[in-house]
């Protein structure tokens, strides 16, 4: 780059300056509103509540997902038990697989070994979140000997 061009372009620089900081200064401060208004008031068992409901949800997605993942895992390994037979060599047995069968439980062992992991881990998970929503449930909800009506539940509780 020679002198001459530098020159310009910082004369372009120089001159531009004070038309940002004008345009910068001329911008509004932001604000942040942590409450909107027309945000309901919650109270903490209520918060809490939506909180383990919310969580409760994405266990339940999770477990199933998982057992989806674990069907078609299964799904693969059964055709491939079919393609795949023991044999004995030298007094041990071995077990060989056509090229299908190999695909087909290479892809199929983890999918479902992962899926009953997977489903397994998830469905613990959810019963302790709907565990502690039940038993959060019971402390702030009164309790009567006959048969009641939840409302929250829509159903008729003992």
């Amino acid at each position: 780059m020679s002198l001459r061009t530098a020159l310009i372009v910082a004369v372009i620089l120089v001159s531009a300056l004070p038309l940002a900081v004008a345009r910068a200064q001329e911008q509004p401060t932001l604000t942040l509103d942590l409450e909107p208004a027309g945000a309901p008031q919650l109270t903490y068992e209520e918060f809490k509540i939506e909180e383990l409901e919310r969580g409760a949800l994405r266990s339940r997605n999770a477990l199933i997902g998982t057992s989806v993942a674990a069907a078609v895992g299964l799904a693969l390994v059964i055709p491939a038990w079919g393609q795949c037979e023991s044999t004995e060599v030298n007094g041990k047995d071995e077990y060989d697989c056509t090229r299908a069968g190999s695909a087909l439980y290479g892809v199929g062992s983890p999918l479902l070994l992962g899926g009953l992991t997977g489903a397994v881990v998830s469905g613990i998970i959810l019963g302790v979140r709907k565990g502690k929503l039940r038993r959060l449930n019971d402390t702030f909800s009164p309790k009567a000997r006959a048969v009641r009506w939840d409302e929250r539940s829509s159903r008729l509780v003992f």
